[in-house]
C-alpha cells in the first residue's frame, strides 16, 4: 500500500520540459534506443556510459508511443524508482540498525514523497546514482561472496553514472577490505567490471582505454577552480521566463584570496583551504549547510514561492536529525561490533560530504545525505530519543540552517561569474 500511494503521489505531477543536463541525458538515452551512438551527442563526453542506459526504458516507450510521450515516460519511470527507494531500499537498509516496523516504512514513504518526489519529472541521474550506491551498501548486509561482487558492481555503476561518487566508493572499498580481508577483493572486482563498458567505448572513439568519461578531467579542474570561492551553484528552471541558466552564490573573502593563482586540482584546493584558515572553515561550513537549502523547485532554481524556506528547513532537519540517529543507533553497542553495512552507509555519507566541500555543489549533490537522513528519521519512529538528545538535535538543526542562510547571502549576478564579480556580490 505504501508503494502504491508513493507512486501515485509522485506520478501525478505535471511532466516537465527537459533542459540543461536533463536534455543531455535524455539525448543519450534516445540515441541508444534508436540504435545510434549516444556518445556523439552534445554533452555526453563528460557522462558515463551507464548514464545513457538509465532512461533506456523510457526512451523505448517514447519510440513506441511517440516522441510527445517522452516527458510522461520519464515521469513514470522515475516514479517507480522513487517508490522502490522509499518503500523497499531505505527500509531494507535500516535492517542493519535493527528490526523495521510498519511505522518506519511509512515514515520513509512520506519523507521520500515530500523531499525526493519533486525529482521525478526530470531525466537526471541523482536519484539513480544514490539508489545504486545505497543498494551496494544493502548488498553488504549479506555474507555470501557473490553479494560482495554484486555490491562492487553496483558501486562501480554509481561511480560511472556520477563521478562525484569516487570518494564514497573508495571509502567503502577500504572498509570492505578491512572487514572482509581477502573476500573483499570481490568488491574490487565488481567495481572494475562496472568500468569495462566505459573503457571499451573510449577505445572505440579513439580516446584511450581509461575507465572514465574523456571530459571528466577537464570538468574536475573546472570544479576545483569554482569550488574555491563558490558556496553553491544553481541551474535555473526552464519554466520561469527570463531566469538565467546559472545562479551562483559566492564567498567574497575567498574570491579575494584566490588572487592570480586559482586551484586547478583537489590537492591544490586543499592547500588553498589550509593557507586561508580560519576563513576557509567558515566557507566550508556554509557550503555544507547551503547545499541542504533545497527550493520547492528542486532540482532546479526558481525562487517564486514565498514559503520556500519551509522546504529548506525540512530538508536540513531530515539530513541533520537523520544522520545523528544513524550514528547513535549504529554505534550504541560499540564501534567494533557495528555491522559492515552500517560502516559502509556512514562512509557513503562522509564521502558525499567531502565531495560537496571539494566541488561547486548544486542542491542535488546532497541526495545521498538526504536519503540516509530519511532512513535515520524513520529509525526514530521505532525508538524516540530522550529529551536531551532531542534538544541537542534541535540546536544543531537551527545552527546548520542559519549557516546555510548566511552562505546564500551573497548571490552573484545571474549567469557566468568570476572571482572579481564575486568580490562585489
Amino acid at each position: 500500500m505504501a508503494g502504491v500511494l508513493l507512486f501515485l503521489g509522485t506520478v501525478t505531477q505535471s511532466p516537465a520540459q527537459f533542459v540543461w543536463d536533463a536534455a543531455d541525458y535524455w539525448a543519450g538515452a534516445a540515441s541508444l534506443a534508436s540504435g545510434g551512438d549516444p556518445f556523439s551527442q552534445h554533452g555526453m563526453s563528460v557522462r558515463g556510459v551507464w548514464s545513457a542506459v538509465l532512461y533506456l526504458p523510457a526512451a523505448l516507450a517514447a519510440r513506441v508511443f511517440g516522441a510527445s510521450t517522452a516527458a510522461v515516460a520519464v515521469l513514470v519511470e522515475n516514479s517507480l524508482l522513487i517508490s522502490v527507494v522509499g518503500v523497499l531500499l531505505l527500509p531494507l537498509l535500516l535492517r542493519a540498525w535493527g528490526p523495521v516496523t510498519p511505522r518506519m516504512v511509512w515514515v520513509c514513504t512520506g519523507l521520500t514523497w515530500v523531499v525526493v518526489g519533486r525529482f521525478a519529472p526530470y531525466p537526471l541521474t541523482d536519484v539513480w546514482a544514490a539508489a545504486l550506491i545505497l543498494a551496494a551498501v544493502l548488498a553488504l548486509q549479506r555474507r555470501p561472496a557473490m553479494s560482495l561482487l554484486g555490491a562492487g558492481l553496483l558501486a562501480g555503476i554509481a561511480f560511472n553514472v556520477r563521478p562525484a561518487y569516487l570518494v564514497p566508493v573508495l571509502l567503502v572499498l577500504v572498509v570492505v577490505i578491512l572487514r572482509r580481508r581477502l573476500a573483499g577483493g570481490l568488491f574490487v572486482v565488481g567495481v572494475v567490471l562496472a568500468q569495462v563498458p566505459q573503457s571499451l567505448v573510449n577505445l572505440m572513439h579513439g580516446v584511450g582505454w581509461k575507465p572514465w568519461p574523456p571530459g571528466m578531467v577537464g570538468l574536475t579542474q573546472l570544479q576545483a577552480y569554482y569550488a574555491s570561492y563558490v558556496v553553491r551553484y544553481d541551474t535555473g528552471a526552464a519554466n520561469v521566463p527570463g531566469l538565467a541558466p546559472r545562479q551562483i552564490f559566492c564567498d567574497p573573502a575567498m574570491a579575494v584570496a584566490i588572487g592570480d593563482h586559482p586551484p586547478d586540482s583537489a590537492g591544490s584546493q586543499v592547500l588553498f583551504y589550509l593557507h586561508n584558515l580560519p576563513q576557509s572553515l567558515v566557507f566550508l561550513a556554509e557550503k555544507a549547510a547551503a547545499v541542504l537549502h533545497w527550493p520547492p523547485s528542486a532540482p532546479y532554481f526558481a525562487p517564486t514561492w514565498a514559503g520556500e524556506q519551509v522546504i529548506a528547513l525540512l530538508v536540513t532537519t531530515v539530513a541533520v536529525m537523520g544522520v545523528a540517529s544513524l550514528v547513535y543507533t549504529g554505534f550504541r553497542s560499540g564501534i567494533r561490533s557495528a555491522p559492515l553495512a552500517i560502516w559502509a552507509a556512514l562512509l557513503v555519507w562522509l564521502g558525499s560530504l567531502a565531495t560537496i566541500l571539494l566541488s561547486a555543489p548544486e542542491t542535488r549533490f546532497a541526495m545521498p545525505l538526504v536519503l540516509l537522513g530519511i532512513a535515520g528519521c524513520a529509525a526514530l519512529a521505532g525508538r524516540w530519543p530522550g529529551n536531551r538528545r532531542v534538544a541537542s538535535a534541535a540546536i544543531a538543526i537551527v545552527v546548520v540552517f542559519a549557516i546555510g542562510t548566511a552562505g546564500l547571502s551573497h548571490p552573484a549576478a545571474p549567469g557566468e561569474v568570476s572571482p572579481a564579480a564575486c568580490e562585489v556580490s
